[in-house]
């Protein structure tokens, strides 16, 4: 079902699921308006597209290169919309638009786009077949890629998910230009955490100036090897029972920051808040004799130098180790952690006492 590539990077993805899973994801310039050359569009009933309400010109774009019967669906943007509700109006608007089993969902948007809009193809008529087409760096480099779909649920972050994977993923850099530079940098967290825990070069490459400093072809080719870590990760644990849990590094802490952070008047996103969980989660593995100081001084010094380590507000830190416990990734009442070996290594499912946890967030959030 793939055609041509117009010079684009193709990252092949090949799943061991009991269901094959291979798939293309497309990385260029341009790759936006060339979906149709890309991937055969054709073989489907009906097109529904769901994009969120801060990414209409780009809606625009893609549907005048659809067929003029494509369903295109409209949600809130942001975080506060990733809730069952949401759901329940894209099984509605699917429903509504005679979606049958052989229609495709193209998801337009952020990372909340995505897992909105998998989750709901993946559960209705028991699974349509989605394609993501990520629009903020990221979805682009982190959450487009990997087949994990859900929502928000009882104040736990993705509680309630799938793991289904896209029939593709079409990434163009040049949307990015519209980004705000605060969303912008958010998706420098997670290229950081794939250099962090697995790439040394690649930590060095996506440094070695400040993100607004890239041309977009250098861009280009950070995005492109970002996606490649995750697919080099995943390959080998589809469903997180080993390596993948890798990718986790800094989330149990900075999940349960995001979340509580948003009921305050100074919401972070979620780049910022993995980023603070990052440096949560080094200190850690300093205090369990894994990392050195210098290389938690480097690696705290690398998030403040793009603008990520942003003023927290003010959460009791009993709430954010309360928030850790409903964290997915826990096991038999245990938090699991993902921590630093070294930079460039990372180990998983590490059990850390409460009061290490506890000493390293009074370091960077201050005792309370």
């Amino acid at each position: 079902m793939l055609h041509k590539e117009y010079h684009m990077k193709n990252i092949t993805v090949t799943l061991p699921t009991p269901k094959a899973a291979d798939y293309s994801i497309y990385v260029g310039a341009g790759a936006l308006q060339k979906i149709g050359e890309l991937y055969d569009l054709g073989s489907y009933s009906k097109l529904f597209v769901i994009a969120d309400e801060g990414v209409q010109p780009l809606l625009e774009k893609l549907l005048a290169v659809l067929p003029g019967d494509t369903v295109s669906l409209i949600l809130p943007a942001g975080e506060q919309a990733k809730h069952i509700q949401t759901v329940e109006k894209i099984w509605t608007a699917l429903h509504a638009a005679g979606c049958d089993r052989k229609s495709l969902v193209i998801n337009l948007g952020g990372g909340v786009v995505g897992d909105l809009g998998g989750f709901a193809a993946s559960t209705y008529m028991r699974g349509l077949d989605f394609l993501n087409v990520p629009t903020t760096l990221l979805s682009q480099v982190d959450a487009s890629v990997g087949g994990k779909t859900g929502f928000n649920f009882d104040g736990v972050k993705n509680l309630i998910g799938t793991f289904s994977h896209p029939v593709s993923v079409v990434i163009d850099p040049s949307v990015l230009k519209a980004l705000p530079e605060r969303q912008f940098l958010s998706g420098f967290a997670e290229i950081i955490k794939h250099g962090l825990i697995w790439d040394k070069e690649h930590l060095e490459e996506a440094t070695r100036k400040l993100p607004q400093q890239f041309s977009q072809d250098e861009l280009t080719a950070i995005i492109v090897r970002s996606c490649q870590i995750k697919v080099e990760i995943l390959t080998s644990d589809v469903t997180e029972r080993g390596p993948r849990k890798l990718v986790n590094f800094g989330h149990t802490i900075g999940h349960a920051i995001e979340v509580l952070s948003l009921d305050t008047n100074r919401p972070l996103t979620h780049g910022e808040a993995i980023a603070i969980g990052m440096v949560v989660e080094a200190d850690i593995s300093r205090r369990l004799s894994l990392l050195t100081p210098s290389e938690v001084n480097q690696i705290k010094e690398t998030f403040s130098k793009i603008g990520l380590l942003v003023p927290l507000p003010s959460l009791p830190i009993s709430d954010v180790i309360e928030k850790t416990r409903s964290d997915k990734k826990n096991e038999g009442g245990k938090v699991n952690y993902t921590l630093l070996k070294a930079i460039g290594q990372a180990l998983y499912d590490q059990q850390v006492d409460e009061s290490v946890v506890r000493a390293a967030l009074e370091a960077e959030m201050g005792a309370s």
